[in-house]
């Protein structure tokens, strides 16, 4: 569900109008700090869509997702943020974003999600003024709960024979080595879990 919602808004807006004032339109990077003030420098102007907290309740859930807007503009503050003409300005992606997703649908594959806009807020921080970056967040949400979905056919599974467990039991190892573990077979050369289990039904 939430996968599909995330693409399926990227998927929106780049195929929209605005994308093409844009240098960059995708999911919000994985980076945090200067590596990210870093990444709004240099693709500005841009969008980035990133999924927000919501509740679920009963197996429902009415999920909410960020759509940030970054300008930059080395004329002046004011083109930054209103445009000059020629680079796009920070509220004219804001207004834009707005009525994009104010109204649209997503497509989740069981299902057809829409949206509506909650909010929209301006980012201040002067870690983002002193790289003349000025960054707007649109908030939106799914209009209707939409219910909960396994990912797969449950049909298409066989009963499960064998259950095998791996603990890392001081949180030690790294990501990679615990991919390491859930190999077939387990490849154990550079670490090892603090505990194993293994559990076979009888057939």
């Amino acid at each position: 569900m939430l996968v599909e919602l995330e693409t399926g808004l990227v998927a929106l807006l780049r195929a929209s109008p605005l994308a093409s004032r844009l240098r960059q339109v995708d999911s919000l990077p994985d980076l945090d700090g200067d590596s990210l003030l870093g990444r709004f420098a240099t693709d500005a102007p841009a969008v980035y869509v990133a999924m927000g907290s919501f509740p679920v309740v009963r197996g429902y859930a009415r999920p909410k997702f960020g759509i940030a807007c970054v300008a930059k503009n080395s004329r002046s503050q004011q083109a930054a943020r209103h445009g000059d003409g020629v680079a796009i300005g920070l509220y004219e992606m804001l207004d834009a974003v707005m009525t994009l997703v104010d109204g649209a649908t997503v497509g989740m594959g069981f299902a057809i999600a829409g949206f509506e806009v909650l909010s929209c807020d301006q980012v201040a921080s002067e870690a983002l003024y002193q790289k003349g970056l000025y960054v707007g967040v649109v908030q939106i949400q799914a209009s209707a709960d939409v219910r909960l979905q396994l990912p797969i056919n449950e049909a298409d599974l066989a009963a499960f024979r064998t259950f095998h467990a791996a603990t890392d039991i001081d949180a030690q190892a790294s990501a990679a080595e615990h991919s390491k573990w859930l190999q077939e077979p387990p490849d154990y050369s550079t670490s090892a879990p603090g505990l194993t289990d293994t559990l076979k039904l009888q057939e």
